[in-house]
């Protein structure tokens, strides 16, 4: 389980997609989790917060607790990743967190509730649809296009595995070949400088980045087939690196510029 800032989004129950409320922003869910924020906050901030959220703060609050609104922002990050359904879920009682539920589920002459408290007994129920499933995955997959290649392999594994809970087989073997290509990119990545090696492993990664192109190619996935050339560069003959040009190269730069 990833916890960032003693707090976590899930899209869906499975720890599969299980994201910190840092790596999850700028995403959005159906149905977000956010479990036990209010227990995991510091106990030095369980009373102010309190005080906080009942409306008891003093005029010197914010100076006296500084670090009240790094969860307050926290929080804020958190609950706007939901489009639909947002559930607090808290495992064990806490200050903080028993005011907030009070303060959030009371009603009084000038507004209801903002929220109702209930036990969750229908896990299953909140699973994703078919539909939701390859929604996430398409943008688990868009946004590893965008991170460095630790962050993309995690995002493409939960694509991959968002896709795998649905029929729709094709958009798992084209998230699979671009994971592939991260992995690979991965093992070029320096102390290699591509000059110290045998002949016989060069070739090895000459075979293998020109596969991976043809692959990644079949897909689509053009900005990928740059980035892995790029990559691999530094391992390719002369031959390799004008035969690739050639026959991908130039073909896949034509098309991003049109695009």
């Amino acid at each position: 389980m990833l916890i960032q800032c003693c707090m976590c989004l899930f899209s869906t129950i499975s720890s599969q997609l299980v994201y910190g409320v840092r790596e999850a922003k700028g995403l959005e869910f159906k149905t977000v989790i956010i479990l036990d924020f209010f227990r995991e906050m510091p106990s030095s901030l369980q009373k102010p917060w309190r005080e906080l959220v009942l409306d008891r703060a003093t005029e010197d609050f914010e100076r006296s607790h500084p670090l009240v609104a790094t969860f307050l922002k926290l929080l804020y990050t958190g609950a706007t990743r939901c489009i639909e359904k947002l559930f607090f879920v808290e495992t064990k009682s806490s200050t903080a967190g028993d005011a907030t539920m009070r303060w959030l589920t009371k009603k009084d002459s000038d507004r209801p509730s903002y929220a109702t408290r209930n036990n969750i007994n229908d896990v299953e129920g909140m699973s994703m649809t078919s539909d939701e499933f390859i929604s996430e995955g398409i943008n688990n997959a868009e946004l590893a296009q965008a991170m460095d290649l630790g962050q993309a392999q995690l995002l493409l594994e939960r694509s991959i595995w968002c896709f795998e809970q649905t029929d729709v087989i094709e958009l798992a073997a084209k998230a699979r070949i671009h994971y592939s290509s991260i992995l690979f990119r991965q093992e070029l990545e320096p102390p290699h400088d591509g000059k110290n090696f045998k002949e016989s492993a060069v070739y090895v990664y000459e075979m293998r980045a020109a596969q991976l192109i043809e692959s990644l190619m079949k897909e689509g996935l053009l900005f990928e087939v740059l980035n892995i050339f790029s990559s691999a560069t530094p391992f390719l003959s002369e031959y390799a690196k004008e035969e690739l040009e050639k026959r991908f190269i130039r073909k896949v730069r034509l098309a991003v510029r049109e695009d």
